[in-house]
């Protein structure tokens, strides 16, 4: 009989971050894609203003910007946990077991009851050299209390 030990993970990452990474891009994009769409093919005698030059450009450029936007912030955004030795790091398809050690930089930015945290990694993994999430402060300093020795190498790394 193979007997496993125990992990005891603890989430940092706040609840908010599903709604922000899945549902905000996806209904922005199909609602926003959906009327563009319409911009073009519908008649131009219905609905002049909607279908002019002056409406469609600049609704294109703001589309492109904002996809953009999301795509560079909210849809990068990671679910995080973190033990005693490791930290854990999913995208919601995908988890991936790192050490802290590989961290070289860190980067936190309060947003009131969340926290942007933003983990820069000596080397390229799985998901890139950036790991960024949204954390929740209180479930963040909670964490970092209960270990102190981890806390301690963070805070070595960290810009702030």
């Amino acid at each position: 009989m193979k007997v496993q030990k125990v992990v005891n993970m603890q989430r940092v990452s706040s609840n908010l971050t599903l709604f922000l990474k899945l549902f905000l891009p996806t209904v922005w994009i199909v609602f926003f894609t959906t009327f563009g769409t319409m911009l073009f093919i519908i008649d131009e005698y219905k609905l002049p203003f909607l279908t002019s030059p002056y409406f469609r450009y600049p609704y294109i450029l703001f589309f492109v910007l904002f996809l953009t936007l999301l795509y560079f912030t909210f849809i990068q955004l990671k679910r995080v946990e973190m033990d005693g030795q490791f930290y854990y790091v999913s995208n919601y398809m995908k988890t991936f077991r790192l050490v802290y050690d590989d961290i070289e930089k860190v980067d936190k930015m309060k947003l009131g009851p969340l926290m942007w945290v933003t983990y820069k990694l000596k080397a390229k993994g799985s998901f890139g050299k950036k790991i960024t999430f949204l954390a929740n402060t209180q479930l963040y300093n909670m964490f970092m209390n209960d270990h102190p020795e981890i806390a301690k190498l963070l805070d070595g790394k960290s810009s702030a």
